[in-house]
């Protein structure tokens, strides 16, 4: 399993954490939760896209969404 630090807004991970605690659950599972039913649901445009494109095209337009993720402060998980 890898390590992802994200950046969310103070309100938005303190209503989390509560809804977390009411329920008895990780936040970290929350989230995993809420990416799996995103990720479902984006499979079909990226199926769609895939059969037009192949898939060096794919990761080529996806790279600039991962250039905020290229930071010092997120160096400290390289090693992990």
């Amino acid at each position: 399993m890898s390590v992802m630090s994200i950046r969310i807004d103070d309100t938005k991970r303190r209503l989390l954490k509560v809804i977390a605690s009411a329920e008895g659950r990780s936040m970290t599972d929350i989230v995993g939760e809420l990416l799996d039913g995103y990720i479902q649901r984006k499979k079909a445009v990226l199926g769609d896209y895939a059969q037009t494109r192949d898939i060096q095209s794919l990761m080529k337009v996806s790279e600039s969404s991962f250039a905020e993720w290229d930071n010092d402060e997120d160096a400290v998980y390289d090693d992990m």
